[in-house]
C-alpha cells in the first residue's frame, strides 16, 4: 500500500502556515515533511508523493527583479524537479490572479513563466491556484496589500460574473482548498480561481 508523503514548500508564509496545519490534521497523509530555508541550498527529498508549494515574495521584499524570479520562478522549478525525482506525481501551486506569460507585467509574467515550466515537466496532476489578494495575519506587514483588500472588500458586492476571481482570498480556505486538490483532486492540469477554490474547500 503506497504511504502519501506530502511535502510543504513555502511553511513560513501566510497560505503555508495554514496549510501546515491542515495537512497535520489530515489523516490521508501518513507522513508530512516542511521544508525550512536551508534545505533549498541542496535540495533532496526522500520518497514522497504529494507536493505542496507556497513558495513567492515581493519585488520589494525581495530586493530586485532578479532576485523575485530566483525565488517565484527558479526556486518553485527547483522543488518541483526535486519532488519529480523523488517518485511525487501530483503537485499543487499557489500562483496569481492574473498570471500570464505574455503580459508586460513583470510580477504577472513571472508567475505565468512558471506555471507554463510545471506544466512541462508531466505531473500526472497538477492544480495551480490563482488567488487574488490574501486574508490572514501574515507575520510581516504589506501596505500596498493592506489597502488592495480593503479596495477589494468594500467593492466585493460589485465583483461578479467574469470579476468573481478578483474577489479576495481568506488564507485558510486556500489551504484547505489545496489540501483537498491533493487528496481528491482529478488528474490533469487545473486552474482554479475564486469559485474554485470555495468549491474545493467546501466553503
Amino acid at each position: 500500500m503506497t504511504r502519501n508523503t506530502a511535502v510543504l514548500a513555502g511553511a513560513t508564509g501566510l497560505v503555508g502556515r495554514y496549510l501546515q496545519q491542515v495537512l497535520e490534521e489530515d489523516a490521508f497523509y501518513d507522513d508530512r515533511i516542511a521544508l525550512q530555508r536551508s534545505d533549498y541550498a541542496d535540495l533532496r527529498l526522500p520518497p514522497v508523493t504529494h507536493l505542496f508549494c507556497c513558495l513567492g515574495t515581493t519585488i520589494g521584499k525581495a530586493g530586485s527583479q532578479e532576485a523575485f524570479r530566483a525565488v517565484d520562478f527558479e526556486l518553485v522549478l527547483q522543488f518541483a524537479q526535486a519532488g519529480l525525482d523523488a517518485g511525487a506525481r501530483r503537485m499543487m501551486v499557489v500562483s496569481s490572479v492574473g498570471a500570464d506569460a505574455r503580459t508586460s507585467n513583470f510580477y504577472l509574467r513571472v508567475k505565468g513563466e512558471m506555471e507554463e515550466a510545471l506544466n512541462g515537466l508531466g505531473f500526472e496532476a497538477l492544480h495551480i491556484f490563482r488567488p487574488s489578494v490574501l486574508m490572514g495575519q501574515r507575520a510581516e506587514v504589506r501596505g500596498g496589500e493592506q489597502w488592495g483588500i480593503r479596495f477589494a472588500r468594500a467593492f466585493e458586492w460589485a465583483l461578479v460574473g467574469g470579476a468573481k476571481k478578483y474577489r479576495p482570498m481568506p488564507a485558510g480556505v486556500l489551504a484547505s482548498a489545496m489540501a483537498a486538490a491533493g487528496e481528491r483532486g482529478a488528474p490533469g492540469r487545473h486552474i482554479h480561481h475564486y469559485q474554485e477554490i470555495l468549491d474545493l474547500a467546501g466553503a
